[in-house]
């Protein structure tokens, strides 16, 4: 899998150009069918008449294949009285039924075709409802202008008022659909409907509030880490730290952000080591630094990376490296003034480390790399004891056990909260404890084990 992110600020990621004219959806959305429906394309925005909508089509399982909300909203229209279905050819009106939800940015989203009284009946839904994504709206059906069961889906910017037809549901004022939206659909390739493809309907990460301090996700899929870092930056928030977490093959994301702050941001996922170099040389060239380096697999080794446009003292950078590679910069570099402040190491016939270090003075320091879970327990206490406290954590297991990489240092503040050996909801727990004591995330690692995944965290004000 190779998956970037490029952001500038607070900027949404950039969407290469293609000859589609329909302007992108400023919103992220849902496949809308419900969880674990297989779903196929059979029109995307480019090949549908007219442009700029989308044809979907349930399959598989057993019908009626129920349509849900894409994003959450509030439902302004709703018509599910009809049940014929038109030949759109007759020159008889096309009395679509349909439901149009309006969404907090300013985009609507149209759900058309579904079976009579599904919506209003089955459902139990009328306009004014506010409704989630993945909440239940009807059934997929052939009402209206259609030639078989299918959805209509579509992505609008209505006019202010008397934005649609009664008939049909169609945008008022839409010539050359100048008011359609080409969809983002979280956790798909591009985020995009490509007519003939097939997906399955799933939940993905929803819109997050604006205004908080912190915003921390674990545990979360790779293939949503697009999502959520788009639903970061809508509501102005920038990754602070990330770690990829392994798993039984797969790969799992534990972030977290915070406000934007001064500063343009780089960040990247997904990268082989050659991609990782590439964007590392670019970035360098126009300025940015690297502030974060995580490696991890999936489908063989992968890279990811924040880098910030920001001053600070001269740093050395490595990848991919072996242990005595790191090793001597350990015992050599030490010597030159500069300190390790991001340190990831992942299984590849051995240990293979990634780094950043920094020229600075951090007073007395200690950094290890092959600690168990209990010799972190000792390094802590050895360290605390000593002035010396923890600065970083990550994790990676090898040969079948668990490790955990620490750096301690002077120079960071004593006090905070330090966790090892967290499960899921305990790591939860210990992340909003420490919110409520005013403590912020200053690094968290999933590990697995032989009874799951485990997480360290470190959290200071």
């Amino acid at each position: 899998m190779n998956n970037t992110l490029l952001c500038g600020g607070v900027a949404l990621c950039a969407v290469a150009a293609t000859a589609q004219t329909i302007p992108v959806s400023t919103g992220l959305y849902r496949i809308p069918y419900a969880d674990g429906t297989e779903m196929k394309v059979n029109r995307d925005e480019k090949t549908h008449t007219p442009i700029g909508r989308y044809d979907l089509v349930g399959k598989g399982g057993s019908e009626p294949y129920r349509i849900v909300a894409a994003a959450p909203g509030t439902i302004r229209f709703i018509e599910d009285s009809f049940s014929a279905q038109i030949d759109s050819d007759s020159g008889k009106p096309c009395t679509n039924n349909y439901v149009w939800i309006e969404h907090a940015n300013g985009e609507w989203s149209k759900y058309s075709h579904m079976r009579k009284d599904s919506t209003k009946v089955k459902a139990g839904r009328k306009v004014g409802d506010v409704v989630k994504a993945g909440d239940y709206l009807g059934d997929e059906g052939k009402v209206g202008c259609a030639g078989g069961d299918h959805l209509h889906f579509e992505v609008g910017v209505p006019r202010a008022t008397d934005p649609i037809t009664t008939v049909g549901g169609f945008l008022q004022d839409n010539g050359d659909s100048k008011r359609n939206r080409r969809a983002r659909i979280c956790s798909i390739p591009d985020q995009r409907f490509v007519a003939g493809n097939s997906h399955t309907a799933r939940k993905v990460p929803g819109p997050m509030s604006a205004g908080s301090v912190e915003v921390a996700r674990h545990g979360l899929p790779i293939v949503d880490y697009q999502c959520l870092f788009d639903q970061a930056a809508i509501a102005g928030y920038q990754p602070v730290w990330l770690d990829m977490t392994n798993k039984g093959g797969d790969a799992f994301v534990n972030a977290v952000f915070r406000p934007a702050t001064a500063g343009t941001l780089r960040a990247y996922h997904g990268l082989d080591a050659d991609g990782y170099q590439a964007k590392f040389d670019a970035a360098k060239k126009d300025g940015f630094r690297p502030v974060l380096l995580e490696s991890y697999r999936d489908d063989g080794v992968r890279y990811a990376a924040l880098f910030r446009k920001v001053a600070g003292p001269g740093y050395r950078v490595y990848h991919g490296k072996e242990a005595a590679f790191h090793q001597n910069a350990m015992d050599n570099w030490k010597k030159e003034g500069f300190v390790p402040v991001s340190v990831s190491v992942v299984d590849s016939g051995g240990r293979r480390y990634s780094a950043i270090w920094e020229k600075r003075d951090v007073g007395a320091w200690t950094a290890r790399s092959q600690l168990t879970p209990a010799e972190y327990q000792a390094f802590y206490d050895e360290n605390s004891k000593a002035g010396k406290n923890i600065a970083y954590v990550n994790g990676y297991r090898l040969g079948g056990a668990p490790f955990i990489v620490a750096i301690a240092n002077a120079a960071t503040p004593a006090g905070g909260m330090q966790r090892h050996g967290l499960t899921n909801a305990a790591y939860q727990d210990a992340w909003e404890a420490a919110r409520k004591a005013g403590l912020l995330t200053r690094g968290v690692a999933g590990y697995e084990t032989d009874d799951g995944v485990r997480y360290v965290a470190t959290w200071r004000k």
